[in-house]
């Protein structure tokens, strides 16, 4: 059979064509698929190639599922951060443990707290709370959160306010998250103020009783003798002003514990407050102590309370002339220092055993109790200044011999 030469000419050209598309069908092809492959890092792009635009449809919806993704990938991204940061750098302890109460995370206080690698241990092993495995078998049986009062036994001894979650399922696993609150500061506050109400209810009973038991012998007829009464009468004044001091100076210590992390603004000149205090002692004339004044001719001036500071100087004055039974005066003196400012009260009476010194500041402590009740000591002179002291970033330094005296400074920065 005979075929034309035309014919041949055609069908070749023909031929050629279909293989020219079929290589670049197959360009495309492959070109797309290996965009596919990078699927969902990055999008499907045209270039203008056939395979493309005759999928275009597809690539436009397939695009599409590529932005949503990426969005929520870098949403989860970020929570997962956040979440992370969050976690590693929480105050309180955190920790993660498992159905078998291994430790599976924590963070930075949980591992200055326990000061040791403690992935895969059990968390009752480096946590000596003794109520902790039951807190956490009751969580797991009610599936409810729990947040009690606990003492830590190791690694150091403090009280704690533990939070346990109810049980999550992640990845068929019950997870339980753990924080530890450091309450040992709140449970000395407490024991603080247990202290306080009760050691005020003891200093308020004695003169309580006391005129109590004056008023019914008074109001008993048969009491005829007017010295007895004047005896009585004399003795109830002076438990009532006993009363009146304790009660101003526990209003003072209320006041200023409030006020003790608010720093003074106002300018004040201490040498004309110190000099102030100079005159109301010179009128008092019931104190068989002298006491001399060493002031600087110079205005000292200083960021601080004024009513404060004065009240600072008056109890160490006053503290220092209930304590002091020498026939030498007290030296009140202020100086002028480069950084701070001293106000000095010494004194050359009985002086403090070393032990004392420390709790000299603390409420209602007297190192003679009997003498200062008879001088009307409440036993708050100086844990007020103390509290003052602090609210002026200052320090209180008490120096003390036994037989020699003693000598209180009142420093306070510039």
């Amino acid at each position: 059979m005979y075929i034309h030469k035309d014919i041949i000419i055609i069908i070749a050209f023909f031929l050629i064509v279909i293989l020219v598309f079929a290589v670049v069908f197959i360009f495309d092809l492959k070109t797309f698929l290996n965009n596919l492959k990078s699927f969902p890092k990055k999008k499907v792009t045209s270039h203008d190639q056939f395979f493309y635009r005759f999928f275009e449809p597809f690539i436009f919806n397939l695009n599409s599922i590529i932005e949503n993704y990426e969005h929520k990938l870098k949403e989860a991204r970020l929570r997962i951060y956040f979440f992370d940061y969050f976690f590693k750098n929480f105050p309180d302890p955190l920790l993660i443990i498992n159905e078998k109460n291994e430790i599976l995370e924590y963070n930075i206080s949980a591992y200055n707290l326990i000061n040791e690698d403690a992935k895969g241990k059990k968390v009752y092993s480096l946590l000596r709370i003794p109520e902790l495995t039951v807190f956490i078998d009751k969580v797991r049986k009610t599936k409810k959160s729990i947040n009690s009062e606990v003492k830590l036994i190791y690694p150091e001894e403090k009280n704690y306010s533990v939070w346990i979650s109810g049980n999550r399922a992640i990845k068929n696993d019950f997870l339980n998250f753990i924080r530890l609150y450091d309450s040992t500061y709140e449970h000395y506050l407490q024991k603080i103020q247990r202290d306080f109400i009760a050691n005020a209810s003891h200093e308020l009973k004695t003169p309580i009783s006391s005129i109590l038991s004056y008023c019914e012998t008074l109001l008993d007829e048969n009491q005829e003798k007017d010295d007895i009464k004047t005896k009585f009468l004399k003795t109830m004044f002076s438990e009532s002003k006993r009363m009146s001091l304790l009660v101003q100076d526990l209003l003072s210590l209320s006041r200023v514990e409030r006020t003790e992390y608010i720093p003074p603004t106002t300018k004040i000149n201490i040498t004309t407050i110190v000099n102030d205090i100079k005159k109301i002692f010179y009128r008092k004339k019931n104190s068989k102590t002298k006491i001399s004044f060493v002031l600087p001719q110079k205005d000292i001036f200083l960021v601080a309370d004024s009513v404060e500071i004065k009240q600072v100087l008056i109890n160490l004055v006053e503290n220092s002339l209930n304590h002091s039974f020498s026939k030498k005066p007290i030296v009140v003196s202020l100086s002028d220092n480069k950084d701070f400012i001293d106000f000095s009260v010494k004194d050359f009476g009985i002086g403090i055993a070393q032990k004392d010194i420390p709790l000299l500041t603390k409420r209602f402590y007297r190192v003679d109790s009997a003498r200062s009740r008879e001088s009307g000591n409440t036993g708050l002179g100086l844990s007020i200044v103390k509290h003052i002291i602090n609210r002026h970033r200052g320090r209180l330094i008490i120096e003390s011999e036994l037989g020699l005296g003693s000598c209180f400074t009142a420093r306070l920065n510039k």
